[in-house]
């Protein structure tokens, strides 16, 4: 294997590099390729919870999470054989784990040094909660809508390709129920604009109440709804989207002193087996809740319900 050459090596010893790395804002630790820590600063200190004459000597792994113990090992090896230039921001997101065993989101630039003759890893690790939080928020943000909580049209494909994948693989059912609300507009024109957000944002609170952890509930439209059922057969996709009909039709709306009702169109559907994409599940679901506008409305729906050849559309 060649030899890469590193002009950034740092030829120094424990002694004169540790004022340096006490004068830097940012928590340092260095390891050798044994993956023991030689020395950290301060700030590794505060960041981690264990005074220095703790973490100097142990192994490099007491402050990975478990989960990425085995895989970090062997990136350690890899970098030792072949280190390149990897400052902050570069790659995918890491984290360490402090004393006592809580996680920190970090970021980490890495150079090699020569420390008392021998090779080590310097790492500057950099605490980066607040950087996270607020991508997170943001990432959330684009991905939900502001009045009713519920994630968006964009979020709902996303999530339902995913399942159609799983569906794929492993053939564990999916379903997927569409609402929409019943003479919407006469809400709005009757009661104001104000009365048809109330309508959306109670509905969807309550909603909210009877979903499990692992559903998906959407707005995908105006006054349209599409709730995401993970390990759901049709028949029981049905009863729960005849619940949630019910529900909202004996839900009392109240604005100041105006008392309304609404009803809602439910269209369910599944995957099956001659689903060439999760866009022919959301065809049939669209189908069966205009079937149900069609005859009447306030009522469910299913793709049992429609012609046979909506199966394969």
């Amino acid at each position: 294997m060649p030899v890469q050459k590193n002009t950034d090596k740092l030829v120094t010893t424990s002694t004169n590099l540790l004022p340096f790395i006490e004068s830097l804002p940012d928590a340092v630790v260095i390891v050798n390729t044994d993956h023991k820590i030689v020395l950290v600063n301060s700030c590794a200190e505060e960041m981690f919870g264990y005074p220095a004459d703790a973490l100097e000597g142990s192994d490099l792994q007491m402050i990975i999470p478990e989960l990425h113990r085995g895989g970090h090992r062997q990136s350690v090896n890899n970098y030792f054989q072949m280190p390149y230039a990897r400052p902050m921001s570069a790659e995918k997101r890491f984290s360490g784990v402090r004393a006592d065993g809580t996680e920190v989101p970090v970021d980490i630039m890495i150079n090699i040094i020569t420390l008392d003759g021998v090779s080590a890893a310097m790492a500057l690790v950099r605490d980066v909660t607040y950087q996270r939080d607020l991508e997170d928020r943001l990432t959330l943000e684009s991905l939900t809508d502001e009045m009713t909580g519920f994630y968006n049209r964009k979020y709902f494909k996303t999530q339902l390709e995913a399942q159609f994948s799983g569906f794929i693989r492993s053939g564990l059912p999916t379903s997927v129920i569409m609402l929409d609300y019943d003479y919407f507009k006469t809400i709005n024109d009757q009661y104001g604009h104000a009365a048809g957000d109330l309508v959306l944002i109670d509905a969807a609170k309550m909603i909210q109440e009877e979903l499990r952890p692992l559903d998906v509930g959407c707005r995908v439209g105006g006054e349209e709804f599409a709730i995401i059922l993970p390990n759901t057969k049709l028949q029981d996709a049905v009863r729960f989207a005849e619940r949630i009909r019910q529900r909202i039709e004996h839900l009392e709306f109240r604005l100041e002193d105006i008392a309304f009702h609404a009803t809602i169109t439910v269209g369910v559907a599944s995957f099956s087996s001659a689903d060439k994409s999760y866009d022919s599940l959301m065809k049939r679901a669209d189908k069966a809740l205009y079937a149900g506008k069609s005859t009447g409305r306030n009522c469910v729906i299913s793709q049992d319900s429609l012609p046979s050849p909506s199966w394969t559309n």
